[in-house]
């Protein structure tokens, strides 16, 4: 262990080495630990001669072996806490992938036994946790310990699970692939067109049942994207399954990796999890609980430094549709702002018409309150916004929805000839026709039936399995009808 407490000290640059003796201002014996290592040669450095430096002024009055294993105590909690956060491996690695780099830094010290005993608690964390990706090594490692050493005997346990390791290493890789290929797919066409990659995945899970993470991939992976896509909207118990599933799955074995096996792949996934509890609530119209759950992913994104690579412009449009959901359009219009400044500040002004659309939809939906906003400015910025998209219909919002907004724009401002104009358009009336409002919004910018009769239709609509866009156009329907000023 002291050529590993060696190396790792002549590793460090000027900087680092600044840092630990700040660190250890208040430890007089750690001082004299790293001037001791600052001065010596001699990778091959003596417990003795450590001991009489350290402890130079107990040596009269205190055995030797209590001091040396004041010394063994010391060098543990120098190791751990003062140089191996200072190697660059700790910067990138998971956990696990650190203690691996660990215990080939103690081979590479010729402390063969002792990395042998952590490589094998290793391996038995990595099997419990199906860290497939690194159990191949982890063997391969002790394998060749045992080589080293002439223990060929603790071998013959060792090839076999070398084998299997090799094998759920293979099919992970396979599953990941699938995964990463099911993300294009589903951007590309939609997720219903990735059918032949989610069996497979699944059939994958059913091979190797005794091993959950390949279950929890499959489950993960097809409900993160169905949830997305309205080809399940009125297929819930599809969803529904998925989710009970991977959620009991989850909860057995939190500490099971996903997808993707990285550094704080466990912050990554609590965040996933959240983000898909979002998703399952909002399609399921229960809006309060979307919100409850977003507000925490919002809080955490903007309070907790750990989670501020997740500041994407997906919060922010989640955030917006969880505050829709729960018509709470003051703090919509909050967030509307707060992403205004996050694009400002990311240079990215070729979205800014998009957050100006959705200015427009809150306007629409909280009318008659309409936050001074000017109905007119809104109009530019969403033709603004149809141009930027109408080559690319793979966006947030879609061409049909913000023809549908520029409809109810003129309606609320009692243009009503051209609201129906727009509503008419192949866009709108196909995106209407879709959330099945169609027939209730023209209705009413027609003013061809008397509100009862409007008001049945909605009614007609609202008791049927809603998809989120069809409650919300529902709930602004609702309102309009009650407010005389527009009608």
């Amino acid at each position: 262990m002291n050529k590993q407490l060696y190396d790792s000290f002549k590793k460090l640059n000027d900087t680092a080495k600044s840092e630990i003796t700040f660190k250890l201002k208040d430890s007089p014996v750690g001082l004299l630990l790293f001037e001791f290592l600052d001065k010596c040669e001699n990778r091959n450095l003596k417990n003795r001669d450590v001991v009489k430096y350290i402890y130079k002024n107990e040596l009269e009055n205190t055995p030797y072996n209590v001091l040396e294993n004041r010394f063994f105590k010391l060098r543990k909690k120098f190791i751990d806490e003062y140089l191996e956060q200072q190697t660059d491996h700790n910067q990138i690695l998971a956990d696990e992938e650190v203690e691996l780099a660990k215990c080939k830094q103690l081979l590479s010290a010729n402390e063969k036994e002792q990395a042998y005993k952590k490589l094998l608690q290793l391996e038995s964390v990595c099997w419990e946790r199906n860290i497939f990706e690194l159990l191949p090594g982890i063997i391969d490692q002790m394998i060749f310990c045992n080589q080293s050493t002439n223990k060929l005997e603790r071998n013959e346990s060792l090839y076999p699970r070398l084998e299997k390791a090799i094998l759920l290493q293979s099919e992970i890789n396979r599953v990941i692939m699938l995964a990463r290929l099911i993300y294009e797919i589903n951007y590309k066409k939609g997720i219903k067109h990735a059918k032949s990659e989610l069996s497979e995945m699944k059939a994958i899970a059913n091979k190797y049942k005794d091993y959950s993470r390949f279950a929890m991939c499959y489950h993960n992976v097809a409900l993160y994207y169905k949830l997305g896509s309205t080809d399940y909207v009125n297929d819930m118990q599809v969803i529904s399954r998925h989710f009970k599933q991977f959620k009991s799955l989850n909860e057995k074995q939190p500490l099971i990796p996903l997808v993707a096996y990285r550094k704080n792949y466990l912050l990554n996934q609590q965040f996933h999890i959240r983000q898909i509890n979002t998703f399952y609530y909002f399609n399921r119209c229960e809006f309060e609980n979307a919100h409850t759950e977003m507000k925490n992913l919002w809080d955490n994104v903007h309070q907790n430094p750990d989670y501020a690579i997740f500041k994407t412009d997906s919060i922010y449009f989640n955030m917006l549709s969880a505050q829709r959901g729960t018509q709470r359009h003051a703090e919509a219009m909050q967030t509307i702002d707060t992403y205004i400044d996050f694009l400002k500040g990311n240079s990215n002004q070729s979205t800014i018409a998009y957050a100006y659309t959705l200015r427009a939809i809150i306007y629409c939906e909280s009318y008659p309150r309409t936050f001074n906003l000017d109905v007119n400015f809104l109009q530019k910025k969403t033709d603004e916004y149809i141009r930027n998209i109408k080559n690319n219909n793979n966006v947030q919002t879609s061409l049909g929805e913000v023809f549908y907004i520029k409809a109810k724009m003129h309606f609320l401002n009692k243009e009503y000839s051209k609201a129906l104009s727009i509503l008419k358009s192949t866009e709108a009336k196909t995106y209407c026709e879709t959330i099945m409002i169609y027939d209730i919004v023209e209705s009413l910018f027609a003013k061809k039936d008397n509100l009862d009769i409007v008001k049945r239709k909605i009614n007609k609509v609202k008791y049927k399995v809603l998809s989120p866009q069809t409650a919300i156009n529902i709930n602004w329907l609702d309102r309009m009808l009650k407010n005389s000023m527009i009608i």
